[in-house]
């Protein structure tokens, strides 16, 4: 299977995240975005993106170092200048002789959330943002990401199904309610949201209030997805999922995830470290789910699959992205 041109060609103007700063140990990372493969090297104050083969003799870049801030190639230790990509020093070449020119093809990169997002060629839509309520009083973690073979709408639409909570996910969330209430989703531009209630199966109707978290759900087109559960303690906790298609043809993907609390999570004792752990279970769980689905990534072909009132967010979304593949189309 291979991805629609346009489609591919869309992604190679979206801000993904290719790599987390926490990876930078040496000052060097590897990331891949449809199947170009990527070295990022910084100090975790900057950073750059740049192709990941060295222009001299084709070695990964991702095997080198950072030295006085430039990258070293593995290699015969060619620098690469942080920023430009071009190369500073050639150390066989005998004093006086010139150094040929070289230069890494660099591509645009941002930090935000921990983690060091870049794009393929000019961005069509802006960095991907949490809720504007994510602010600096949240503690945020970036979790352990995974490389899954499935598509990446596939696994977006898998972060927000609430039908499956029961199924999948019994021994992290215990017995929760198997009816999907109706619920109504909101949109803003690229941004959906809407906001469901979590209660416990077979929880009294006079006590659901008072003893349910709520789910509030976002998703930025194309994959930045995030849900919000307050608890009826007041304290409110976050785990998002970004998801970069890191093949060509869009059937694999890097998971990325951050997990968070609020100031009054962190106040009534709830530990970043716990809450990390709980939900790398929870996105452990799902994956059986997601690289066992054919087809491997989300039909946009409504009339493709059978569908309940419970995937009304699915249905949404597979219409706004092709709004999106439209608008896309439009301005090419």
């Amino acid at each position: 299977m291979t991805m629609d041109p346009v489609e591919y060609e869309m992604l190679r103007h979206m801000w993904f995240p290719v790599a987390r700063v926490a990876d930078l140990t040496n000052g060097v990372a590897s990331g891949s975005i449809l199947g170009e493969e990527l070295v990022v090297y910084g100090d975790g104050g900057s950073v750059t993106v740049a192709e990941g083969f060295c222009p001299h003799r084709g070695v990964a870049l991702r095997l080198g170092r950072l030295h006085e801030g430039a990258l070293e190639c593995p290699y015969h230790g060619w620098l690469f200048e942080a920023g430009s990509g071009r190369c500073t020093s050639v150390p066989s070449l005998p004093p006086g002789r010139s150094r040929p020119h070289a230069v890494l093809r660099t591509y645009p990169a941002e930090i935000a959330y921990g983690l060091v997002w870049s794009c393929l060629d000019d961005p069509f839509l802006p960095l991907p943002r949490l809720p504007e309520y994510v602010d600096e009083t949240w503690q945020l973690g970036a979790g352990e990401p995974y490389t899954l073979s499935c598509g990446m709408r596939q696994l977006t639409e898998n972060f927000r199904d609430k039908a499956h909570f029961p199924f999948v996910h019994a021994d992290t969330m215990g017995e929760v309610d198997k009816v999907v209430e109706s619920y109504r989703i909101a949109r803003d531009g690229w941004r959906l949201g809407w906001s469901s209630r979590l209660g416990s199966e077979g929880l009294p109707e006079e006590l659901a209030e008072e003893f349910s978290h709520w789910l509030d759900y976002w998703i930025t087109l194309p994959m930045c997805a995030s849900i919000c559960v307050s608890s009826p303690s007041g304290g409110r906790r976050l785990v998002a999922q970004l998801a970069t298609p890191v093949s060509a043809d869009g059937l694999r993907v890097r998971q990325f995830w951050l997990a968070g609390t609020d100031a009054v999570s962190a106040a009534q004792g709830a530990d970043l470290a716990d809450v990390l752990g709980y939900e790398q279970q929870v996105f452990e769980e799902d994956h059986p789910i997601v690289e066992n689905q054919r087809p491997s990534e989300a039909p946009l072909d409504l009339h493709s699959q059978v569908h309940t009132p419970a995937d009304r967010f699915s249905i949404t979304y597979r219409r706004v992205y092709t709004e999106l593949l439209e608008s896309y189309k439009a301005r090419r």
